[in-house]
């Protein structure tokens, strides 16, 4: 039987094109398995955003995101809370560059996956992580992979950057929070049961009969206090190493990307030469078509021509047949009178060597 993690993880891990598709499968399959709450849970599932289809496809990529988002979201609120600015602007230039990389990788990753995210999706996928790190409830939605529309962190500073005392009811400080619609009802009642629990301690510093115990309390205190703020410090400098280690790998992020971008701009550059090599050449492939085109016309041309007086040659041609055997016949006859010429001429001569011999 599959469980609502297995069918989640499915339809927010795939593609978006046929989310509906296989939302609607998995219905059927639960029904026929006769669990009706099932398929009820899986049928309330919402199609994501383009957007926050890249950030869920971004989320599910770099398994280090989600700690990221958590460490530098706690590093920016607590250095909103101690009003620390070189901290704030470090810890800005960190957050403005890891979510241009974390940006620009969603929109690859959603690219890799069919489907494309315009440039509007992809200034909402920079507002929800923007948004995470202001939002520790944001960031939580993120870290799932199971967004289904884009967020963003409106008003000053980050959420929670206000002391307990700021939480009002509704778990909202002064400092406003991200427009998602998720309740801090859980976080209000933490805070007030902690307001309560100080009073109470309050209250029964201040009994009668307490006051010799005073010097010791106070050295107590300020004891947890050190220690309290030792342990601060500790987690702030691993959460700062960790976002400096989250930064470096931005930055390496940044410098593959930079390269590709070298490598793309140069395969533009050759291909741009390289059209206007096969520009050049079709240019000149064309003029010689044309010089052809003209030569073939001229060949065609005198050949009208020949075949216009080919007529005239050929009745010259007969004409001059029949006069060549015309003077063939002639000469065959002038021929015979020659021969018989020629005999008359030797019988003259015979008659004139006989007369010349019969003389005295």
């Amino acid at each position: 039987m599959v469980s609502l993690d297995d069918v989640v993880d499915d339809l927010y891990g795939g593609p978006l094109d046929d989310f509906v598709a296989r939302r609607d499968a998995a219905v059927r399959a639960a029904r026929a398995a006769q669990d009706r709450d099932l398929a009820r849970r899986i049928g309330a599932l919402r199609k994501p955003t383009l957007a926050a289809g890249a950030v869920n496809l971004l989320v599910r990529d770099d398994p280090t995101l989600a700690g990221t988002l958590r460490d530098l979201g706690e590093s920016l609120r607590d250095a909103e809370q101690s009003l620390d600015g070189p901290a704030l602007r470090d810890l800005g230039r960190q957050r403005r560059a890891l979510v241009a990389g974390w940006a620009a990788q969603a929109r690859r990753l959603a690219a890799a996956a069919g489907q494309p995210v315009s440039a509007a999706a992809a200034q909402e996928v920079e507002r929800t992580l923007t948004a995470a790190l202001a939002d520790p409830r944001v960031a939580a939605a993120v870290a799932a992979g199971t967004l289904t529309h884009g967020t963003q962190h409106v008003g000053f500073g980050g959420v929670g950057s206000g002391g307990d005392d700021d939480a009002g009811a509704d778990g909202g400080g002064a400092d406003g929070g991200a427009t998602d619609g998720v309740g801090l009802a859980g976080d209000a009642r933490t805070a007030r049961a902690a307001s309560a629990d100080g009073g109470e301690r309050r209250r029964a510093s201040t009994a009668p009969g307490r006051d010799a115990d005073a010097p010791d309390r106070a050295r107590a205190a300020r004891d947890r206090e050190r220690d309290r703020r030792e342990r601060e410090a500790t987690r702030a400098r691993e959460r700062h190493e960790r976002a400096v280690a989250a930064v470096a790998a931005a930055e390496r992020d940044l410098e593959r990307v930079t390269e590709r971008h070298d490598a793309a701009a140069t395969a533009e550059r050759d291909a741009t030469t390289a059209l206007e090599d096969a520009e050049r050449e079709s240019a000149q492939a064309y003029a010689a078509e044309e010089e052809l085109v003209r030569a073939l016309a001229d060949v065609r041309r005198r050949l009208a021509e020949a075949r216009a007086r080919l007529p005239r040659v050929d009745e010259q041609l007969v004409a001059a047949r029949t006069r060549a055997r015309e003077r063939e016949k002639a000469l065959r006859a002038a021929g015979r009178e020659l021969d018989r010429a020629s005999s008359a001429a030797e019988r003259a001569r015979d008659q004139e060597r006989r007369a010349a011999a019969d003389l005295p």
